[in-house]
């Protein structure tokens, strides 16, 4: 075989493995997504998410929904998680891995009372902002007394010290409050107002926020997780592949993959006829919806 003829076949071949361990890699965060619940969470997202478009309209909004659940999201989801797993060092041996741990019973019962923590955790921090949507709503403008509350947050006297002491120990230095963390004071760092008469109120905002945070978090999770939950925390967090894992979950990566799947929906069913409602009832029930305390959708 002449040499010229070999390296075409070579390049060839090549080519071929490279398809080969790519289709593999996809097809292994697929099954991590669905075993994980997260492609039946983005569905629900979508779904919950249809609540912002105007239904007043020629367009049928739920159905046009179930089309893009349907025909789009499946790849939306894989084309934005497969090159952001790759970045974080996930190779399709952790993802398998994690696939086979996120079938055990023992890690779906402890999954559901760590979301539980995770959205009392965030209905505390969206309260007050949940209030300020309401009054808005209604034509009032007024304090809700955000900077007092969290001014005042201090760690429940009713939590037992050794429950705090392995709490703060286990899951305050976990990865995933520690993303968490990275991320909400780089998105507060990138708000900080021109006015020089802002910055200083602002700036004393950020810092009650960050010095609240351990309170809160520990407040939170006292009754929805227990001690042996967090043991068997601290003994996921030993796992090098769920430990790679929780450094991608609640950062800005992880943000900014939401924040696209969320935009090719409203994209695409923009593309479809649809229209975002102005009706500002709708974008309260939308984040109410998200924490689980939704009232009928105002738009139906």
């Amino acid at each position: 075989m002449k040499r010229p003829v070999l390296l075409i076949v070579l390049f060839a071949m090549m080519v071929a493995a490279s398809s080969n361990a790519q289709d593999s890699y996809r097809e292994a965060v697929k099954d991590f997504m669905a075993v994980s619940g997260q492609l039946e969470n983005a569905k629900s997202l979508v779904t919950t998410m249809s609540m912002l478009f105007d239904r007043s309209g020629d367009v049928d909004i739920d159905q046009l929904t179930k089309r893009f659940i349907d025909e789009r999201l499946d790849e939306v989801y894989l084309d934005v998680s497969v090159p952001l797993l790759k970045s974080c060092g996930m190779t399709e041996v952790d993802l398998k891995e994690l696939s086979s741990l996120y079938a055990t019973p023992e890690y779906k019962a402890f999954e559901v009372r760590q979301k539980a923590w995770m959205v009392d955790f965030v209905t505390y921090l969206m309260e007050p902002l949940m209030e300020m949507m309401k009054n808005a709503s209604e034509g009032v403008y007024k304090d809700t007394g955000m900077a007092e509350r969290l001014q005042a947050v201090q760690p429940n006297p009713d939590i037992d010290p050794a429950y705090a002491e392995k709490f703060n120990k286990v899951m305050l230095e976990s990865p995933v409050v520690k993303s968490m963390k990275e991320a909400m004071i780089k998105r507060m760092n990138q708000s900080t107002p021109n006015d020089p008469d802002l910055t200083e109120a602002v700036e004393d905002a950020k810092d009650m926020i960050l010095k609240s945070l351990p309170a809160i978090l520990l407040n939170s999770a006292y009754g929805n997780l227990t001690l042996e939950d967090i043991d068997y925390a601290a003994k996921l967090y030993s796992n090098q592949a769920y430990y790679k894992l929780q450094t991608y979950v609640g950062s800005d990566d992880e943000a900014t993959q939401t924040a696209t799947q969320n935009l090719n929906y409203v994209d695409w069913m923009r593309e479809h006829g649809a229209k975002l409602s102005e009706d500002p009832r709708v974008s309260l029930e939308f984040y109410k919806a998200l924490l689980g305390d939704s009232e009928e959708d105002p738009g139906k």
